[in-house]
């Protein structure tokens, strides 16, 4: 600690730290302008075809919006994003590019650049100096999390972005407590309830917040009862599609996923900064101390002094927001079979990375640089390997259909989540299709009740089907596409390639799942 330090070397360490500091100020700002623009270009190098969800969201993002209600309620989602989706294609059809994966991203894009200003506007509101700001325009850039989901035809950048908004609409509360700021704040919860289900975790946790300020501080007593007045004014905007929930929640769910716990939450530091390999895991380590930091700690202006405090104010707020919120998704995803996966933290990516403003700031000011460099550096580097691995391996698959196949031909997903992304890039026709589970769009994953139609497939009905089919055609070729790693289909998929390898004896592997991507896939080639 410095302040064990002899009065002469505690005087002596902050005027050194000074002296560097002076000689890397003319170099700030171009370094952070450099590092923001490396950080917008990221976000607009999005190349591949869609995976999974973009190519099922794209798919209901295209039906009328009058069928928007009926379609999602198979999918487990709340429709914001998808009506948006769909006039933004309309939109870009109209000069003839809203048929690409990129266009079908560039909403996302548009969102998560959007959220860059807002950063900088809650770092300096929240922080009251320009350097806040500055810092946390920085993190908002280079974070790999933003950068990947930004390259995403999904809603996780119009969720930051409309974290942001409420958080500077309550800040204005705070501040000017007023009926305006409150009607903002409403609308905001509105559509955060309307674009992604996390944000009822965050209400909630913000809520409990507000009704302890509400009672215990007369300060803040007016401000947080005007924000709880639009937070429920929001609420009651979302009720009409309330019953839609509960049915999502029933029938769908999420069966694909392992059942959450604490780990689950330990995990996310290395999601939010580039994953489990040297950059995300090097970043991950910073993470839990610089929020300690900011909320347990202070340094004494103009020396690098650090003295441990009573946790209070914004950085408190902070906190217990983001973590009270990954707890309570926590305890209801138990309870419920949800998920807790990194992309569901979109609620809380925007707060933590305000944290760790402050932590930064907490600092001596030499090593609050040295932090920053490895943030930015690091995140850039993950940030590109975000951006630049592709999103599935799908585009290769569909492309040696596209070549190889011929009418008549059988294409055999197994699982049917392989199915979407491949149907999104294949224009082969004349090709008969089945799914397992059957759907009756191949390029959209029905979950209702998944689990259950899962329970009624029979690996040998399905195989003696198949070889009849061959039996019956002329030249008949069976495509197998098939990946790893799914936990509904861990029984199904292995029994039945066994069988239709007894059948029609051994296949050609066409393609495996070597090489980069997320969404791996391999094809075989069955023929009699």
């Amino acid at each position: 600690m410095v302040s064990s330090l002899p009065a002469s070397a505690r005087t002596a360490a902050p005027a050194a730290g000074r002296g560097r500091l002076e000689r890397l100020e003319p170099f700030a700002l171009p370094a952070l302008a450099v590092a923001v623009a490396l950080g917008v270009a990221l976000r607009l190098w999005s190349t591949g075809p869609l995976w999974l969800d973009e190519a099922q969201t794209v798919q209901f993002a295209r039906v009328p919006l009058a069928d928007l209600h009926e379609a999602l309620k198979t999918d487990g989602a709340p429709p914001l994003y998808y009506a948006l989706l769909h006039g933004w294609l309309d939109l870009l059809a109209t000069f003839g590019v809203g048929d690409s994966a990129w266009a079908a991203r560039s909403l996302s894009m548009v969102f998560s650049l959007a959220t860059l200003p807002l950063a900088y506007l809650a770092g300096r509101r929240l922080g009251g100096s320009r350097r806040h700001g500055e810092i946390a325009l920085l993190l908002f850039a280079v974070n790999p999390w933003s950068v990947r989901y930004a390259g995403e035809a999904r809603m996780y950048s119009l969720v930051v972005l409309l974290v942001l908004c409420a958080l500077l609409a309550m800040e204005r509360l705070r501040r000017n407590p007023g009926p305006w700021p409150a009607v903002a704040l409403g609308a905001v919860t509105a559509a955060l309830l309307y674009t992604h289900y996390w944000a009822m975790f965050l209400l909630v946790t913000v809520g409990a917040v507000l009704l302890v300020r509400a009672v215990r501080s007369q300060e803040d007593r007016r401000s947080s009862r005007l924000a709880l007045t639009g937070m429920a004014a929001g609420g009651v905007a979302f009720l009409p599609w309330f019953p839609t929930v509960l049915y999502q929640s029933d029938r769908t769910g999420a069966p694909w996923a392992s059942r959450p716990d604490l780990g689950s939450i330990a995990i996310l530091p290395a999601e939010w900064w580039g994953g489990f390999g040297p950059v995300g895991s090097t970043l991950a380590l910073l993470v839990v101390p610089l929020s300690l930091l900011a909320v347990f700690a202070r340094r004494r202006p103009g020396t690098s002094t650090i003295t441990f405090v009573r946790p209070l104010g914004v950085t408190a707020r902070l906190a217990v927001v983001a973590g009270g919120t990954l707890l309570v998704a926590l305890g209801i995803c138990l309870a419920t079979g949800g998920a807790v996966v990194g992309r569901y933290t979109a609620v809380v990516v925007p707060l933590v990375l305000l944290l760790l403003v402050f932590g930064v700031l907490t600092l001596p000011p030499v090593a609050g640089v040295s932090v920053l460099a490895t943030f930015a550096t690091l995140g850039l580097l993950g940030s590109l390997t975000m951006a630049t691995t592709p999103h599935t391996q799908a585009g290769r698959i569909a492309a040696l259909l596209n070549e190889n196949s011929k009418p008549g031909d059988l294409v055999v997903y197994c699982p049917d989540q392989l199915a979407p992304a491949v149907e999104s890039e294949l224009t082969a026709t004349g090709l008969e299709k089945l799914t397992l589970p059957a759907q009756a769009n191949p390029a959209v994953v029905d979950w209702t009740d998944y689990e259950e139609q899962i329970a009624k497939l029979s690996p040998r009905v399905l195989a003696d089907g198949i070889a009849d089919y061959v039996q019956a055609g002329s030249n008949v070729t069976v495509w197998y596409v098939s990946g790893v790693g799914y936990r509904t289909h861990s029984r199904v998929c292995i029994s039945l390639r066994d069988r239709l390898v007894a059948e029609l004896g051994i296949p050609a592997l066409v393609h495996d799942r070597t090489g980069r991507g997320y969404e791996k896939a391999s094809l075989e080639r069955f023929r009699r």
